[in-house]
């Protein structure tokens, strides 16, 4: 990540304007300083008069330059941030699998960090370093001892306490990685609640998230409380160094001497801020380069593994996410699809979405028979996802009642599998399967991989497959869906257009292996695929809301 030279220009002007500002700033406090000590003689005013127009001039510099300096520096900042963006977004764009949530906390909070590192770090340090140096040289013509106090006030809020405040906030360097991992977390669940919540991976989620929230607050309020006591005593050292000049200084220079080294020392009391939050400034300004300057080297990206441009800034024990604590990952090792055979019986189901016109489904009667496989055909928007969700549990009914089953078992143990718009996490071949479920061997995962016709990626297991499945085909997208569900398919295994994106004969040759695999359990696929009844021993037909066709006589039910 590089400055051209005119933005180096740019900012060399907005210093420049800096420099001048503090000067005139000086020169108005000390010029009038001057002029009040002087008119206690009571001269004649003519010899004030340069002193008057003095102050006047300083004043309407001051301000004046002020404003262009504000100006030209945010300038050539929101130049820099704005070909910064975009330089981030065409890198993530070309890496197109790095982490969502990860990216915009960098095309966010890390690209504005850049403006606070020039605006309130790097141009005042440089301000104040020129300015100090020729304001103790000044004071050198007229007075060793107030020069040398300047001097190591300077030292003590420009140099020792900036020190001292990254050394108490060394820790703020992880502040930027624990905003991409909130911002992950928050990612994850917002645009994974529906595949969270089938697989049960929810509380485990937001017990991680919450946990991952405390600890950003936890450096950011130990990185505040470092920044308020180190600023707090940078802003008493221009007070004590023009009190030490005032007592060391004789005669009527004293006053225009300690003022004028109060002047100079408020220059170098932001450094302090700034040095506290250099390490979280510095942090966020690392992993934007890290992004740009990498990316920038195209054959360098395309010889390496995608997930090798942009470090992964967070430990994994599930998708996008670590373990909370030993007690989760007992429960995530706990965490299985009921075992046996379930019935399930829909009894005058009416299901209703808010805001909804008319019914999704309307007084359905239906029975599953364990063990049965259940073709769901009908137009799109007849209801037939509605009903797999209604079955699934993730959908509650405005009348009837879903019967069969277990005492004691969760919804999501009883019914699950593929869902419409089911959701691919940025993360590993491996997460994405697991979902944070523990106990598996990569043998199982093989096994549900091969079951779901992309055994080619049983011995790629840590290969990341990008943002919502972006390094796949569409129909390696839907078979990693699928083998995800065939990993510890529930009872009723729930399959909406499973095959969708492939071709006849690699979707029959899919769909036959995934039944194979699903063993005695009840199977219900949606298809739009005539070619596929043939493989079940039921076919229900839904049309508008209405369970009105069976064939196959297995004690499948409609209402009429």
């Amino acid at each position: 990540m590089r400055l051209d030279c005119s933005v180096v220009l740019r900012l060399v002007f907005a210093g420049l304007l800096g420099v001048l500002t503090e000067a005139a700033g000086v020169g108005l406090v000390g010029t009038a300083t001057w002029m009040i000590v002087r008119a206690a003689d009571q001269p004649p005013l003519a010899a004030l008069a340069v002193a008057i127009a003095s102050v006047r001039l300083f004043a309407l510099l001051k301000g004046g330059i002020r404003y262009s300096e504000r100006l030209a520096g945010h300038d050539v900042v929101l130049r820099v941030l704005a070909s910064l963006r975009t330089r981030t977004f065409a890198a993530l764009v070309d890496r197109r699998g790095v982490v969502h949530g990860d990216a915009l906390s960098r095309v966010v909070s890390d690209v504005d960090a850049v403006q606070d590192l020039l605006l309130r770090a790097v141009l005042p340090a440089a301000v104040a370093a020129l300015v100090g140096t020729l304001a103790v040289a000044g004071l050198l013509l007229v007075s060793v001892p107030a020069a040398l106090v300047l001097l190591a006030a300077l030292l003590i809020a420009g140099l020792v306490l900036p020190l001292l405040g990254r050394l108490l906030t060394r820790h703020s360097a992880e502040l930027a990685t624990a905003r991409a991992r909130v911002v992950e977390s928050t990612v994850d669940i917002a645009h994974g609640a529906a595949e969270l919540l089938a697989f049960g991976a929810m509380p485990s989620f937001l017990a991680d998230a919450s946990a991952r929230g405390r600890r950003l607050a936890r450096l950011e309020s130990r990185a505040a409380s470092a920044g308020a006591v180190v600023s707090g005593a940078a802003a008493l050292v221009p007070s004590g160094s023009a009190l030490a000049i005032a007592l060391l200084v004789a005669g009527p220079s004293a006053p225009v001497l300690a003022l004028v080294a109060l002047t100079v020392g408020e220059v170098v009391v932001p450094l302090a801020a700034a040095a506290a939050r250099q390490s979280d400034v510095g942090s966020a300004v690392r992993r934007v380069r890290e992004l740009v300057d990498d990316a920038a080297g195209s054959d360098a990206v395309a010889s390496r593994p995608r997930g090798g441009v942009v470090r992964r800034v967070r430990p994994r024990g599930g998708v996008g996410r670590g373990r909370v604590d030993s007690a989760a990952g007992a429960e995530a090792a706990e965490r299985r699809a009921w075992v046996g055979p379930v019935s399930l019986r829909l009894r005058g189901v009416t299901v209703r979405y808010p805001h909804g016109g008319r019914d999704a489904l309307t007084d359905v009667d239906l029975t599953l028979p364990a063990g049965r496989r259940v073709a769901v055909v009908g137009a799109s928007g007849a209801g037939k996802s509605t009903l797999l969700s209604v079955l699934a549990g993730g959908l509650g009914v405005v009348d009837g009642r879903v019967e069969g089953r277990p005492e004691g078992a969760e919804p999501w143990q009883v019914a699950g599998g593929v869902f419409a718009d089911a959701y691919v996490f940025h993360a590993t071949v491996r997460e994405n399967l697991l979902l944070d479920r523990g106990g598996f061997a990569d043998a199982d995962l093989r096994g549900a991989l091969a079951a779901a016709g992309l055994g080619e990626y049983g011995e790629r297991l840590d290969e990341l497959v990008g943002e919502d499945g972006g390094r796949l085909s569409g129909g390696q997208r839907q078979r990693l869906l699928l083998a995800r569900a065939l990993l510890d398919p529930p009872p009723v295994l729930l399959l909406d257009e499973p095959t969708e994106g492939l071709d006849p004969a690699a979707a029959d040759a899919v769909l036959a292996t995934a039944l194979q695999a699903a063993g005695d359990r009840t199977v219900v696929v949606v298809t739009h695929r005539r070619a596929d009844l043939a493989s079940f021993d039921d076919v229900v037909t839904v049309d508008d809301g209405r369970v009105s066709i069976v064939s196959g006589g297995s004690g499948l039910v409609s209402a009429p």
